[in-house]
């Protein structure tokens, strides 16, 4: 049962802080992972696969190489899980339980658990039955339009390239990969191909940043929305681009999900 949680964090003093603390969030939860099951943390460390879970970059902490982070100030972090092994864990990862956390040399106390929608918008836990339901169940009409909003950088690798584009095919083929990685219902391949031959960009607002990388490159990616049409209607390939679209709050999109990168949802109605 896929599941997103949103913390909050407050900085214990202030200090100037790299602006992309992917790595070190993602080091965090591994930690977390640890104390509970060092063999579970041993193979979401070393599998070379797709990872069965995100954590984003701290929330909050604006543009540039490094930032300024006061207490006065609360800051966020985001961790979705995909499989139950690691979703037994996440109950006992209360605020108390997890007290403070060392993001690169830095302290940050963790101070609130969100994990429903109506505490955030990002938050929630649902089964992967009630996300495919527009497959199961079968209704009369399938969305043709689909809007997801790209909140943290977006890029795919393709022919040992970075390509921050989010075109069609890039996104749902990611969306199908993690979805047949971790999933108990497959979705055929072909999947792919129709978002590629007859799904189409309708309109966007994006923008490209660049982020620095671990070794100090900078890596390319796109944030804002994106709206894509179904530009040949059938209902049973509309239902899993729609299935695709309700899992990317859950699976992230794109490279680098597990560590900051492609944080993404569905937004607005889809018709």
């Amino acid at each position: 049962m896929p599941s997103a949680i949103v913390y909050t964090l407050q900085p214990l003093r202030a200090a100037r802080v790299p602006a992309n603390l992917g790595r070190a969030t993602h080091a965090a939860v591994l930690r977390l992972i640890r104390d509970a099951d060092p063999a579970l943390a041993e193979r979401v460390h070393d599998d070379e696969g797709l990872k069965p879970l995100t954590v984003s970059n701290v929330l909050g902490l604006g543009p540039g190489k490094q930032v300024e982070v006061t207490p006065e100030r609360t800051y966020g972090l985001r961790v979705t899980l995909l499989s139950e092994a690691l979703e037994a864990l996440a109950p006992a990862w209360t605020p108390e339980a997890l007290g403070e956390l060392d993001l690169d040399g830095h302290a940050w106390r963790v101070v609130a658990r969100a994990d429903a929608p109506d505490d955030d918008a990002w938050a929630g836990r649902v089964a992967y039955t009630e996300l495919a339901a527009p497959l199961l169940e079968r209704p009369g009409e399938q969305p043709s339009r689909w809007s997801i909003q790209f909140a943290a950088p977006v890029t795919f690798r393709r022919r040992g390239a970075n390509v921050p584009l989010p075109m069609p095919e890039l996104v749902f083929g990611s969306l199908l990969e993690k979805w047949n990685a971790f999933a108990p219902i497959a979705l055929p391949d072909e999947v792919r191909r129709y978002a590629e031959e007859c799904l189409a960009v309708s309109r966007y607002d994006l923008r490209t940043i660049a982020s620095p990388t671990s070794n100090g490159a900078l890596q390319i990616g796109a944030v804002g929305r994106c709206t894509y049409i179904s530009t040949n209607h059938d209902r049973y390939w509309q239902a899993c681009i729609t299935t695709l679209a309700r899992f990317a709050l859950y699976s992230g999109i794109g490279a680098g999900a597990a560590r900051g990168w492609g944080q993404a949802r569905m937004i607005g109605d889809s018709r």
